[in-house]
């Protein structure tokens, strides 16, 4: 006879591991499936990224409901958890800068939308942006106060400790190999750390497998017509101390871009700079010497494209320098390539139930991140329901 357990999760990466905090704080029994080595390390996704606590203003109700509901509200969750956690944050704000009268136009529709998804909002003209970072040069912009950064890997580290106090156990080195439906729930092949097989039975399972949920999907119903479309996004650094006109420790973004896939297009919000943390004399956090460049997005070969030769230098310039003048070539250098869960022909996040008792997270990029406690909230109540 097979073992069987309440609920399976497929991916430890940020959701997964607050799906599990969330579930077993309530008392369920879970156990979740990671087929990498280590879960503290917050691979594939949940690490490779800016850390960037995005505040919500990008996503509109009518096509990306999802996004526009649960990511200011995980703004919210997420300051208080990292308050209460010690999880390394930054509330540094960001600006949404304007460098033509187009894009003015343009962030005039997302004050509009920033209203309607309860986001705080100011717009400021070119004298207001210099008072606020004196580096950046803008016609304008949007300043949006309850953005941030998180140490993303510090996240993800204190979900799965105070999970595993909860009772929850992880399952490292351990990939999902097969899933069918029994009549008690579902069964589902693994592959050990050692390379052996196991099967056992589990009443529920969540599909949180982020790059590869759309393979997990497939195993469940092989008609399923999700497909994952990976996006490799390319980060470099520059040091903000190295001279005067360097120093920013704000969230500084460029008007929404539009990306080409083989799938179809998509808007992203272009490539942007963003403090890094370091801790201060007094033992609060603030922005350390390191602001992130990026991402550059081009299609990944791969669903693991992390390695390889960047983008040169001066393509992270020519994306920056309009407003961020002060920035020289000299100055860049690569930091981290990631690859996004882009879901192929949808905007928003999809959470599905294909069958009672399964779940199916997929699509889960940007803002994710901000938005895990959200989407922790969200997954507990649709499957006690």
């Amino acid at each position: 006879m097979m073992d069987t357990v309440d609920i399976t999760i497929i991916g430890a990466g940020v959701v997964g591991t607050a799906i599990a905090h969330e579930l077993s704080k309530t008392g369920h029994e879970v156990f979740v499936i990671e087929k990498n080595p280590s879960v503290t390390q917050g691979e594939n996704q949940s690490s490779r990224n800016a850390g960037v606590i995005h505040s919500g203003l990008f996503y509109d109700q009518g096509t990306r409901p999802l996004k526009a509901r649960l990511c200011p509200l995980g703004v919210r969750m997420l300051y208080d958890f990292c308050e209460s956690h010690d999880v390394p944050h930054l509330r540094c704000g960001k600006l949404v800068v304007a460098t033509s009268e187009k894009d003015l136009r343009n962030l005039e529709c997302y004050m509009t939308q920033a209203k309607a998804n309860g986001v705080e909002a100011r717009m400021l003209n070119r004298e207001e942006v210099t008072a606020k970072e004196p580096n950046v040069r803008a016609m304008g912009a949007i300043y949006l106060p309850s953005a941030g950064v998180v140490e993303p890997t510090r996240l993800v580290y204190k979900l799965f400790t105070l999970a595993s106090n909860h009772g929850a156990h992880f399952l490292i080195n351990t990939e999902l190999k097969a899933l069918r439906i029994r009549p008690e729930g579902f069964e589902l092949t693994v592959r050990n750390r050692d390379g052996e097989k196991d099967r056992f039975l589990s009443r529920k399972v969540l599909n949180s497998a982020g790059l590869y949920a759309d393979e997990v999907a497939r195993m469940l119903d092989p008609e399923s017509h999700y497909q994952i479309d990976p996006l490799r996004g390319e980060f470099a650094r520059f040091y903000v101390r190295k001279r005067p006109d360097l120093m920013c420790s704000t969230n500084v973004y460029p008007a929404p871009l539009k990306v080409e896939l083989p799938t179809g297009s998509y808007w992203t919000v272009g490539t942007h700079i963003t403090p890094t943390i370091e801790t201060a004399s007094d033992g609060s956090w603030a922005a350390g010497p390191v602001a992130i460049v990026g991402p550059i997005n081009i299609p990944a070969r791969g669903k693991e494209d992390f390695d390889g030769e960047f983008k040169p230098m001066g393509d992270y310039l020519e994306r920056i320098s309009p407003y961020f003048p002060g920035v020289r070539e000299s100055d860049l250098e690569p930091q981290h390539a990631g690859v996004l869960a882009v879901l192929a022909g949808y905007t928003d996040w999809v959470i599905s139930r294909p069958h009672p008792g399964f779940i199916n997270l997929l699509g889960l990029s940007s803002p994710a991140l901000t938005a895990s406690l959200a989407l922790a909230d969200y997954v507990r109540r649709l499957m006690e329901n």
